[in-house]
């Protein structure tokens, strides 16, 4: 029987009894998508999902009246009908091709397809495609629009006509698709089918009601003009949202069957950077064959701060917990620190410059950067910022004032649009100099559920332009109660972005500017917004934590729950493909159970032991164990172990 090696088991427990990382059982993203890659030529483009690939491939559901995929997946009706009759229901599937070509599937069940001119009164397909060609940060987004708005009308009679295909709109696509040019066809193309009857009809000859069975869509995009390559080794993540717009029974003329709704995935809207994006992820080693997916980490791990004496909220931040936390930093015009940030940071991230009382923008010659720092305590978040700006002002005209703005998710608060309300958490200075909390904050501080503070560094002074100021620093405590979390936290995701507004004024008023820089959200309403976990199992060190991203190296991360019965999952990252060898031991350092098993790709995983399963030591006593992985490269050969993982067993 193997054991341990005693050195290396006496420094494991030595190592384990200080400290008590384990990574946490992070809920799966529910706005990250991987479409598998399959060879060029594999999809036909006919609206026949027959192709065997579609049967493998990553699939969502899009359901009208039911909450979709966290964050901003939801529903409403168009009008102040109620969709009861046929409501949206369907099936989207994803794909990818060695050509960098992303192909879309939906599966569309509707008793009556079409539409007509009027307002959402159509069936149809928005979407919106994040142009990461720009220059432009956030990326603007182009539309994609494919549709029966106008399409089932002649143009010149206005007259219904039966069986019309839908409308190529957006950026791709004019009115008329017989008019689009064969560079729009490359660039964006698609087919579809209506199953069991034709559209822009509801009624067949002699009155009966036509019930037609749904409408299929295969699209195809080409990610080469929009700026994105799926085919490089480490693959790219594209950036889009999409609804499905359900315009029904319009001829038939049932008071009780006409709707018009859309339901959508992450955002509705296809001209407009609003709400949110999906993150679609492609790579060369994720195919049509991989079953185990890769991990796409948080946007941001928030560690728990109740091994360090709690700060006081007085904004200056030289309490020892700020020397650790969630950290990143936001900085006006660097590309390269934007290009940084993960997932889709990178295109949702930016900076803005309005225009001041009609005069052209000037150059900003003293752009802001900042350090953002978080942490939660019990059922409080802890916010700081560390703004360097050598022009501090306060002021009311919000398009130059100096300040911090913090966008969180309520998670029990709903919006009209079936989805949860973001709160605006702001601390500006005022025009007498004073640091002053605005908009959400200022309701939870004057009811006692937020407190803050804010500290002018070294010499620096407020709206006196005849010194240099070094910068301020903004701290805030936030009662997550009021933003709908339980006691415990519940699933203990966060969802949010932060904006710096920085107003520089001169002698020269045409001189005068001001800009908002910001990470992944500008506002309540968009571009996008970060996916973050609070995370009670990872304690603030004297190490700030970056932004989380899959590590490229072996990683044993933990066990969760731990203590556990029966039941835990091992949590681990490898490199590349390869061998994986788990190996379990008791407290006697022998060994009592192995398991040996391929990976297919680089990426995060996950194990689940059961202490009550057949080859799982169904006989194990409650009490202290140990596993260690071992991991071989397909790549190198090269043999590899992990750390020494603890876990309790208690019946």
């Amino acid at each position: 029987m193997n054991k341990i090696s005693l050195p290396l088991f006496v420094l494991s427990l030595a190592l384990l009894s200080m400290l008590s990382l384990t990574f946490a059982q992070y809920p799966n993203r529910e706005d990250v998508v991987w479409a598998k890659m399959v060879p060029a030529g594999t999809i036909t483009l006919d609206g026949n999902l027959n192709e065997s690939a579609w049967a493998n491939a990553t699939t969502i559901n899009v359901v009208y009246g039911q909450p979709g995929p966290l964050p901003t997946s939801a529903w409403r009706p168009e009008f102040q009908e109620e969709v009861y009759y046929d409501q949206t229901n369907a099936t989207v599937k994803f794909l990818v091709t060695t050509d960098n070509k992303l192909y879309i599937a939906f599966y569309m069940p509707d008793s009556s397809v079409g539409g007509i001119g009027d307002w959402a009164r159509w069936d149809g397909i928005l979407m919106s495609v994040k142009d990461k060609a720009s220059n432009q940060r956030p990326a603007p987004a182009s539309e994609y629009f494919y549709t029966w708005w106008y399409c089932c009308m002649n143009d010149s009679t206005f007259q219904v006509v039966p069986g019309m295909p839908p409308r190529f709109i957006g950026r791709w696509g004019t009115w008329g698709d017989t008019t689009r040019t064969q560079e729009q066809r490359d660039a964006w193309d698609a087919a579809y089918q209506v199953l069991g009857g034709i559209s822009c009809r509801d009624t067949l000859a002699g009155g009966a009601l036509e019930n037609d069975q749904a409408w299929v869509v295969e699209m195809k995009i080409d990610l080469s003009v929009m700026g994105y390559n799926v085919t490089n080794p480490n693959g790219d993540v594209v950036a889009l949202n999409f609804s499905i717009w359900d315009g029904d029974w319009i001829w038939a003329g049932d008071p009780f069957k006409i709707a018009s709704s859309r339901t959508w995935f992450q955002a509705p809207w296809g001209n407009a950077n609003a709400i949110n994006v999906i993150r679609i992820y492609g790579r060369p080693d994720v195919t049509i064959n991989t079953t185990n997916l890769p991990v796409i980490a948080p946007d941001g791990v928030i560690p728990n701060g109740s091994n360090f004496a709690e700060p006081t909220i007085d904004g200056n931040l030289n309490d020892p917990v700020w020397g650790g936390g969630f950290n990143f930093d936001i900085a006006f015009d660097d590309s390269v620190l934007r290009a940084s940030y993960p997932t889709v940071g990178p295109l949702s991230s930016g900076q803005f410059q309005p225009e001041l009382g009609g005069n052209p923008r000037p150059p900003v010659v003293d752009p802001v950067s900042a350090k953002i720092r978080m942490f939660f305590r019990d059922q409080y978040l802890y916010l700081a910022a560390d703004v360097n700006d050598q022009v501090i002002q306060g002021t009311s005209e919000f398009d130059r004032m100096d300040g911090v703005r913090f966008i969180f998710g309520d998670r029990d608060n709903m919006n009209d649009d079936n989805f949860m309300t973001f709160r605006q958490l702001r601390v500006n200075f005022d025009p007498t100099g004073q640091g002053v909390a605005s908009e959400y904050l200022a309701e939870l501080v004057d009811s006692g559920f937020a407190t803050y503070g804010v500290h002018l560094k070294g010499a620096s002074t407020v709206n006196n332009n005849t010194d240099v100021d070094e910068g301020y620093q903004v701290e805030i405590k936030v009662d997550l109660s009021k933003f709908g979390y339980p006691t415990n936290l519940g699933d203990k995701l966060l969802f949010g972005g932060v904006m710096v507004m920085d107003g520089d004024s001169f002698d020269d008023s045409l001189a005068n500017y001001g800009t908002r820089t910001w990470w992944f959200r500008e506002s309540d309403w968009g571009p996008a917004t970060a996916w973050m976990v609070l995370d009670p199992n990872t304690p603030v060190g004297v190490e700030p934590i970056s932004n989380a991203i899959v590590p490229n190296s072996l990683e044993l991360y933990g066990n969760y729950p731990n203590p556990f019965n029966p039941n835990t999952k091992i949590r681990y990252s490898v490199p590349s493909s390869g061998n994986v060898t788990l190996s379990f031991f008791n407290s006697l350092g022998e060994e009592i159970y192995l398991r040996n098993f391929d990976v297919n790709t680089a990426g995060i995983y996950e194990y689940e032991f059961s202490a009550g399963s057949s080859g799982n030591a169904s006989t194990l006593a409650s009490g202290i164990y140990f596993y260690r992985i071992e991991f071989k490269s397909s790549l190198d050969k090269n043999l590899i172990s992990s750390r020494i993982g603890k876990m309790i067993l208690m019946k």
